[in-house]
């Protein structure tokens, strides 16, 4: 998706050298915001020089036992570790934040501190955890009135609800920053707004409200000479255009958008030009040129580095090669096309078990700052009582309004810790998910550990069978053939009934479910569905059946027929979901 981003957060306009001035000569609070406005300052430049500055924040923050200018240290040395992709470090810094500016009930401090760390779940791919982020800031912005601030999280808020494909989510967080931005004049991010409005309308099929809201914002930036803006809507024009099936209005649009990108240096987004007129040409029944293009986009997009584009791109070869009857070269590709799916899917998995423990990790965390919480509140409240006891020696009266105050705070501190409770349940539920995959591993292990005994078995009856005739007395060699025979009879077991045995234990009812609605597969593709389900490669799968990679793929590629499955449905996540 080529749309505008946003980050809350500016720059420093400040000169570096007076700002060194300030940290050489000052101490405390005016050292501490020197070194921030430093790092800010080279946060679009050096982003270990901006990180070494906020480290010497924090380093301050603690010397002057100042809690909350360590909380904000925390935040800032996020940034740039957001923007050097270690998003773990980056999340466990500003979720430390949160709990500090939580205990000291500093709103604003945390609404900055979600808003980093709504960038870097989203960053992570996590976009639930992105949203969660971003919607608890949206009261506080209401309540103080930063309209603004408000409108700009309602913008971000739309860009995760349109990559989790929630359409009309997105376009009605869209609608709220776009009515904010016009009251307030805000031209140029009302025009962003249109943008991000027109690529959901477009995901929704609601071709003419896209067209509207492209070529509004393309009519302001090409007033404004906004070259990067026009790069970005020409191109979701092209998309547009394309998705409506107006292949001769793509290419125009395609003439127009391809020297703003390559203006703005996007290798990213050339390339994904490159793919979309591929699939014009393809249209046209240019194949050649099809090829052309599909090679240009190949060549920009091994700078790019994008794996979602190279996977269109042997789709798109396969769809060329395919339809020309070269059938070698169309399976070469689809081979490609799979290969980088299942590297795909893997990541994603491994993304998701970092996530799971990432939020176990931090569950843990916040549990123990939450005790420790606790027990500084139940020392106060000794404390008090100590206090109260002694003056209610001399006023009776003063005493029992200590009570009362007393009792109100222990029910408060009983509500804190079943909500405490609560928070340990939710991590060993996420800790209980974790484990269920590793016994899906472990399935896996088992099923290739008893294909290889097979294959053993097989191997030394093979070799002891000759020796049975060369015994001495017919004794032996009636004891030596009953151990051939259990040989046999061990290297007779099918491995796959194994694992079809324990993962019917694992997954109880996936086979019943998938016969009673697709009665059409075979027992074959039933076997090969149930280890997809359990990601297993290609490799891993011939293997244990005994075929070839090839045949596993044709198979995978029937399965896929059998149901109904479209291009870009996803065959792993359907059976998981079954």
């Amino acid at each position: 998706m080529f749309a505008v981003l946003l980050v809350l957060q500016g720059y420093s306009n400040e000169n570096p050298d007076s700002l060194l001035r300030v940290v050489k000569t000052s101490s405390g609070e005016a050292k501490f915001y020197a070194l921030k406005a430093l790092g800010k300052l080279y946060q679009a430049t050096d982003l270990l020089k901006s990180l070494d500055y906020a480290e010497q924040q924090r380093r301050l923050a603690a010397e002057m036992k100042n809690r909350e200018l360590e909380a904000e240290a925390m935040s800032d040395m996020a940034m740039p570790i957001v923007r050097m992709q270690q998003n773990k470090r980056a999340i466990l810094l500003l979720q430390e934040s949160l709990t500090i500016y939580d205990s000291l009930g500093n709103e604003k401090g945390k609404c900055r501190a979600l808003n980093s760390l709504g960038l870097a779940w989203s960053q992570n791919g996590s976009m639930d955890k992105a949203l969660q982020c971003y919607l608890k800031i949206v009261p506080y912005y209401k309540k103080e009135g930063m309209l603004k601030n408000l409108a700009l999280v309602y913008m971000n808020i739309g860009l995760n609800y349109e990559q989790l494909k929630k359409h009309e989510l997105a376009i009605s967080a869209g609608l709220k920053a776009k009515d904010i931005f016009t009251s307030l004049n805000d031209e140029p991010r009302l025009n962003d707004v249109m943008v991000n409005l027109g690529i959901s309308y477009q995901s929704l099929e609601r071709y003419d409200e896209a067209r509207e809201c492209f070529e509004k914002a393309l009519t302001y930036y090409e007033n404004n000479h906004n070259v990067y803006g026009m790069a970005v809507t020409t191109t979701n024009l092209v998309k547009l255009n394309k998705a409506k099936k107006d292949y001769a209005n793509a290419q125009i649009w395609f003439a127009k958008a391809l020297p703003l990108v390559r203006e703005i240096h996007n290798t990213w987004a050339e390339a994904s030009l490159f793919i979309d007129r591929a699939v014009l040409q393809y249209n046209f029944g240019k194949f050649n040129e099809a090829l052309i293009d599909l090679a240009t986009a190949n060549s920009l997009n091994t700078i790019a580095g994008d794996r979602d584009a190279q996977a269109q791109i042997f789709h798109a070869y396969y769809l060329v090669y395919d339809t020309l009857r070269q059938d070698r070269l169309a399976l070469d590709y689809f081979k490609k096309y799979s290969a980088i799916n299942d590297t795909l899917r893997l990541q994603e998995n491994a993304r998701m078990i970092e996530e799971l423990t990432l939020g176990f990790e931090t569950a843990q965390k916040e549990a123990e700052n939450q005790i420790l919480r606790q027990d500084i509140k139940a020392s106060r409240l000794r404390q008090q009582l100590l206090t109260g006891v002694i003056i209610a020696i001399l006023l009776t009266s003063i005493f029992i309004i200590i009570l009362l105050n007393l009792r109100h705070r222990n029910l408060d501190l009983k509500h804190k810790e079943a909500e405490h409770e609560k928070q340990l349940k939710e991590a060993e539920l996420e800790k209980l998910s974790v484990e269920l995959q590793l016994k899906d591993q472990e399935l896996v292990y088992q099923s290739m550990l008893r294909l290889d005994l097979t294959q053993i078995n097989r191997s030394v009856q093979e070799k002891l069978a000759p020796f049975n005739l060369k015994l001495p007395n017919k004794k032996d060699q009636s004891e030596f053939m009953q151990v051939i025979q259990e040989i046999m009879r061990e290297a007779g077991k099918d491995p796959l009934a194994d694992f079809e045995i324990l993962f019917t234990q694992l997954h109880k009812s996936f086979y019943e479910n998938l016969i009673g609605i697709y009665s059409t597969l075979s027992k074959t593709e039933l076997h090969v569905c149930a280890m997809i389900r359990m990601n297993l490669t290609s490799k891993d799968m011939a293997r244990m059946m005994n075929l070839s990679v090839a045949s596993i793929e044709m198979t995978r590629h029937r399965i896929r027929q059998k149901l109904n499955l479209g291009q870009k449905d996803n065959l792993t996540s359907f059976l998981m979901a079954i």
